[in-house]
C-alpha cells in the first residue's frame, strides 16, 4: 500500500481540494449523482456542498482490480470498433472442439481471470461460494443464481416426442438446478430456465428443423411450450422436487423468460406452480414477464386476476426484455421510450397497488380501492437507472406518508450496472443510519444476478447473451464513463483508497 502511495502524485492539500471539488462538480452532477443525493444536487445545482464532496461514489465500494477490470472491458464493449471482432472470437473459443483450445491451460487461465470473472460466479461450489460471500460483503443481499451447462443438438436434429430419452434429459436438468438451489444458499435465489434455444429467428419455423443448442429440460419440452400443452408428469415431477427442496432450503426460483413462440406455455406452467407454492405469505415461484411486448399489460393484468381469484400470490420479475433479435418485430413497442414507459408505469401500478392507464385490470378483476389490489411480490431487474430511482422515490414516499408497500427487491446481471447495484447499496447504508436517528425509511435489496459452470459452458453463456442483448451493449459507454471518473477520482486521491483488500 505504501509503494502505491509513493508512486502516485503529490498534490497540497489546498490544491487536492480543488481539484477534486471541480471533478465531482463537472463529473458527478445529476447524471453520476447516487439515489440519495439526487435532492441535495436538485436544491444547489451550481456549487457543490460539502456533503457532496466528502460522501464517497456509489462505485467506491468496488475493490481495484474489479473496478480496473470492469472499465477495461466495458470499454471493448462499447468500442464499435472492438465489439465485432471479440464476439466472433468468443464464439468461436466458446463452441471449437480444438484440443489444444478446450485443453489449453494459458488460455483457460486468460479467459478465466477476465471475461469470466468479470461475468461468472465459478467453476466449482467452493468457487460460487466465495463470489456470493465478496458480493454479500459488498453490500449485496445475495445472489439470483443461475446453471450455464446446455444440452447440445445439432445443427438439423428434429425436436420430436418420442424420439430420445426425456427422462434422461430432464434427469441432467434436475441435478443441475438442485445443485444451484443448493449453492444460492438460504435467503437466496435461483434461476429456473426451462429451456433456452439459440437465437436464431428459424429456429421456430418447424419443430424438425431445429435450432443447434438447448439449455435447460431437454429436446422434449420445446414441443410442450411451444403446443403450451401441460407439463409432462415426468417434468412436472422434477419440478416438484426442486420447489420443495427450494422451500426446505429457503431460496426463492425465478422462472426465466424465453423467445414468444414458447413463452405462453412457460407462464402456463409457471402459474401451475404459484397457485401451489405462493401462499400464506411465502413467495417462492416467480415468473417474468418482459415490458417490451406490447402485451405484457394484458398478460399481467389477467395473471393478477387469476392470483386474486385463486387467492395467491404472484411473483413478478419485471425486466425490459432481451429477444429483439430472435422475436417478430410487430411484437414489440414501437420506441425504446414506449418501452420505458411500459416498464416505468407497469413498476409503479404494481408498487402503489393501483391500476393505471398502462396496467388496467382485466375483465375479471375488480378495480376498486388499493387493497383490493391483488397481493403481490416484485422483483425489478433493471439496468437503467432512471427507472430504479422513480422505484427509489415511490418507495421512499411509500415510507414517509405510512402508506403500505409490496415486497420488492432489485437485480442486475454480475459484471453489468455496477453503478446501479453499489448506488442501491449506498442507499441503503444511509437508510441504517437515518433509522438511528428515527428517521422512516427502508434498506433497498438488491441481487446479483449470477452465472456458473465452467469456462466453456459459461463462454457459451455469454456469446448467447450478446447476441440476444446487442442493442444493450450501448449502454456499456454509461458504465464505461461512470468506471472512468471512479478511477480518475481514485488515482487523484491517492494508493490509500484503491481497496486491494476486497
Amino acid at each position: 500500500m505504501k509503494s502505491i502511495a509513493r508512486i502516485s502524485p503529490v498534490i497540497p492539500s489546498a490544491s487536492r481540494s480543488f481539484i477534486l471539488s471541480r471533478y465531482f462538480h463537472q463529473n458527478l452532477g445529476a447524471k453520476g449523482a447516487s439515489l440519495a443525493d439526487a435532492p441535495t444536487l436538485r436544491n444547489n445545482p451550481t456549487r457543490p456542498s460539502r456533503r457532496e464532496v466528502t460522501t464517497p461514489p456509489a462505485l467506491s465500494l468496488l475493490a481495484f482490480p474489479a473496478l480496473l477490470r470492469s472499465y477495461l472491458i466495458s470499454a471493448a464493449s462499447s468500442s464499435s470498433f472492438l465489439i465485432a471482432p471479440s464476439l466472433r472470437l468468443l464464439s468461436w473459443l466458446a463452441h471449437s472442439t480444438t484440443p489444444w483450445v478446450q485443453h489449453n491451460p494459458v488460455l483457460h487461465l486468460i479467459l478465466k481471470k477476465t471475461f469470466y470473472k468479470q461475468f461468472c460466479g465459478g467453476e466449482t461450489p467452493s468457487e460460487v461460494q466465495k463470489t456470493t460471500a465478496d458480493l454479500k460483503n459488498i453490500g449485496f443481499e445475495g445472489v439470483i443464481l443461475a446453471y450455464a451447462k446446455e444440452i447440445v443438438l445439432e445443427k438439423g436434429t428434429a425436436v420430436e416426442a418420442g424420439k430420445h430419452d426425456e427422462t434422461e434429459d430432464v434427469e441432467f436438468w434436475k441435478k443441475g438446478v438442485l445443485e444451484t438451489v443448493r449453492l444460492s444458499g438460504r435467503d437466496g435465489c435461483a434461476a429456473l430456465k426451462y429451456l433456452r434455444p439459440s437465437p436464431s429467428r428459424h429456429v421456430y419455423s418447424s419443430l424438425t428443423q431445429s435450432c443447434c443448442r438447448f439449455s435447460g429440460a431437454g429436446r422434449s419440452i420445446m414441443q410442450q411450450l411451444t403446443e403450451a400443452s401441460a407439463p409432462s408428469p415426468i417434468i412436472s415431477q422434477a419440478t416438484t422436487q426442486i420447489c420443495e427442496y427450494a422451500k426446505h432450503q429457503g431460496v426463492k426460483l425465478l422462472i426465466d423468460a424465453e423467445q414468444h413462440v414458447v413463452q405462453n406455455g412457460i407462464d402456463q406452467w409457471t402459474l401451475q406452480f404459484q397457485r401451489k407454492y405462493n401462499r400464506h405469505g411465502c413467495t417462492l415461484v416467480y415468473g417474468t414477464y418482459q415490458a417490451y411486448l406490447r402485451s405484457t399489460p394484458a398478460t399481467l393484468a389477467k395473471h393478477l386476476a387469476i392470483a386474486q381469484r385463486e387467492g395467491f400470490t404472484l411473483g413478478v420479475k419485471l425486466v425490459r426484455g432481451a429477444y429483439m433479435a430472435s422475436d417478430p418485430r410487430h411484437l414489440f413497442w414501437a420506441t425504446k421510450e414506449e418501452t420505458d414507459e411500459a416498464f416505468d408505469r407497469i413498476t409503479e401500478s404494481l408498487m402503489r397497488k393501483r391500476w393505471n392507464d398502462i396496467l388496467r385490470p382485466a375483465e375479471e378483476a375488480t378495480s376498486g380501492p388499493p387493497h383490493d389490489f391483488p397481493t403481490v411480490d416484485l422483483v425489478l431487474a433493471s439496468h437503467n437507472p432512471d427507472s430504479v430511482r422513480k422505484a427509489m422515490r415511490i418507495r421512499q414516499e411509500q415510507h414517509r406518508t405510512g402508506e403500505s408497500g409490496i415486497r420488492l427487491a432489485h437485480a442486475q446481471l454480475m459484471g453489468m450496472a455496477d453503478e446501479v447495484g453499489c448506488e442501491l447499496i449506498m442507499s441503503g447504508k444511509r437508510a441504517r443510519g437515518n433509522e438511528e436517528k428515527s428517521l422512516i425509511t427502508e434498506k433497498p435489496q438488491a441481487y446479483k444476478y449470477v452465472v456458473w459452470g465452467t469456462v466453456q459452458e459459461c463462454l457459451k453463456y455469454l456469446v448467447r447473451r450478446a447476441e440476444e442483448n446487442q442493442d444493450a451493449l450501448a449502454r456499456a459507454r454509461q458504465d464505461r464513463n461512470a468506471l472512468g471518473r471512479e478511477l480518475c477520482r481514485r488515482l487523484l486521491l491517492g494508493g490509500k483508497i484503491f481497496n486491494f483488500k476486497r
